[in-house]
């Protein structure tokens, strides 16, 4: 049987800032968290259950970060991990549907989005992630090599091909994106 807690029970403490409660964690971070999981598993259900396991994961860990970066880095870091684990437990690789409307490519037409809804589903997965927290998410790509621990010349190189493929295919659409 699911054991259930308030709020009051469930405490993480941080080294230099006030206890907060599970509740303000998730609040804070389900958002991004979510995002992230749809961008690498590609469609809603999967997303959710991903999240929830993340989440699930630091409740059963209970945790204690040094400040509210670390824990957001720790998560995003779960959440990679564990949809990675789900792509690796089904043996085969999934489309990614990439909500073009995320990377704040506004001004293209229905066609333009198309075209590049399609180009983005070729991308490796991980080119994908890159694109989504630089674009989206407003992370610088030093910090995003630090947030997956890849080393920061793979992360240039994957977003230069990226770019350079969506740019290529697409005809120089996102070419002052």
């Amino acid at each position: 049987m699911t054991e259930m807690f308030n709020d009051e029970e469930i405490d993480f403490g941080f080294n230099n800032a006030s206890q907060r409660s599970f509740a303000d964690v998730y609040q804070l971070h389900v958002e991004t968290i979510y995002r992230i999981c749809y961008t690498m598993v590609g469609n809603k259900g999967d997303a959710e259950d991903m999240c929830q396991s993340v989440f699930i994961k630091l409740l059963e860990k209970q945790r204690s970060f040094a400040n509210v970066n670390h824990e957001h880095a720790w998560l995003i870091t779960t959440a990679k991990n564990q949809c990675i684990d789900l792509h690796r437990s089904r043996l085969r690789r999934k489309v990614i549907q990439f909500d073009i409307d995320l990377l704040g490519w506004e001004g293209l037409d229905q066609f333009e989005y198309q075209d590049l809804e399609e180009q983005l589903k070729k991308l490796p997965p991980l080119n994908r992630l890159i694109i989504y927290l630089h674009y989206y998410e407003g992370y610088k790509l030093a910090e995003i090599a630090k947030l997956l621990q890849v080393n920061l010349n793979t992360i240039k190189t994957r977003m230069r091909r990226a770019k350079k493929v969506l740019s290529t295919e697409l005809g120089g659409i996102n070419d002052e994106r």
